[in-house]
């Protein structure tokens, strides 16, 4: 009794993980020979154990998220870069000693920004990437930007964002192209309008500084968009910027981001009936557990063949170990 005791508790872990997963199930060889089993089959019954009530409830409510505050949960980071639009064939050939060239390598400076920014403020990464990528040589690249700003292009995006209503606050990150930001950008401001928003934009350069693109981004926005002060950095400072990019987020007022924990009656009891015998159980607040706990009440059978395969049985489904 006490060794199937072991094995159940040992594998209330297993359970659980193994319910976040699919029904379908692998197969698992059994021995040849069946007929040596060491121990009978074990019952086991698990149930939820609350005051005045063994059964669980079954309209009982989740339990709510236990984060204070949801600090990020309103902002987008948006960006653009080369590295995402684009495609490289031969990646050991770039010289990434040259930030001209390095620049096509993943992940991309904005987006290295854009990562830095996140880390900070929390919200939502979004990668805008055209339907047509660039070419990764950095003269041809040049000369399409140079082509889609005489023509005022709008290139075509190929992924959306469906819930752009959810986010009051929009980062958006983009290289100096021509000394405005690719038109892509103004692709992405089109498409969702930005009404009421507040946008903070973030570019990397090179010796261009920022040029128009701040000017050109708020003249394609409505007024009612408020634009934050910007940050520019200079392409070979791309690495080193993450130090220069927290004390601008704090400059404007950004704090660091955190979640406040409350932790409050987060064991639950449970009685484990083995051929009869009680054992109590405590669950803590883990994913594994959660899984476990939603699946209660379990009636499980457990038969060991010669300590090789182990069977559970739980209603329709079939969990082998």
């Amino acid at each position: 009794m006490k060794k199937w005791i072991a094995v159940i508790l040992s594998l209330c872990m297993l359970l659980g993980m193994t319910a976040c997963g699919t029904e379908k199930t692998e197969n698992i060889p059994m021995p040849e020979d069946k007929s040596k089993i060491e121990e009978p089959a074990a019952n086991v019954e698990i149930t939820p154990v609350t005051e005045g009530n063994s059964e669980k409830s079954g309209d009982s409510e989740e339990p709510e998220d236990s984060s204070a505050e949801q600090l990020d949960s309103n902002i987008l980071i948006a960006y653009f870069t080369w590295a995402e639009n684009t495609q490289v064939e031969n990646p050991v050939e770039v010289d990434v000693d040259a930030t001209t060239s390095a620049s096509v390598l993943l992940p991309g400076n904005t987006a290295k920004m854009a990562g830095w920014i996140q880390q900070k403020v929390g919200g939502d990464l979004f990668s805008i990437v055209v339907s047509e990528p660039y070419s990764s040589d950095y003269d041809e690249c040049l000369d399409r930007a140079a082509d889609e700003k005489a023509a005022n292009a709008r290139p075509e995006l190929v992924n959306h964002i469906d819930n752009m209503d959810d986010y009051d606050v929009v980062f958006l990150g983009f290289p100096n192209w021509w000394y405005t930001a690719p038109m892509a950008i103004f692709s992405f401001i089109e498409e969702y309008g930005f009404s009421g928003k507040t946008v903070v934009p973030f570019c990397a350069h090179g010796t261009g500084g920022l040029a128009s693109s701040i000017e050109d981004i708020t003249a394609a926005l409505p007024d009612s968009v408020e634009v934050l002060e910007p940050i520019g950095v200079y392409r070979p400072d791309i690495d080193s910027a993450q130090p220069v990019i927290n004390e601008w987020l704090e400059g404007l007022g950004f704090e660091e981001r955190e979640v406040y924990i409350e932790v409050e009656n987060t064991e639950r009891k449970l009685k484990m009936t083995v051929n009869g015998q009680e054992v109590a159980i405590t669950l803590y607040d883990t994913p594994a557990a959660n899984a476990l706990y939603d699946m209660l009440p379990l009636d499980l059978t457990f038969e060991d063949f010669n300590g090789i395969v182990i069977i559970l049985m739980l209603g329709s489904h079939q969990f082998k170990a």
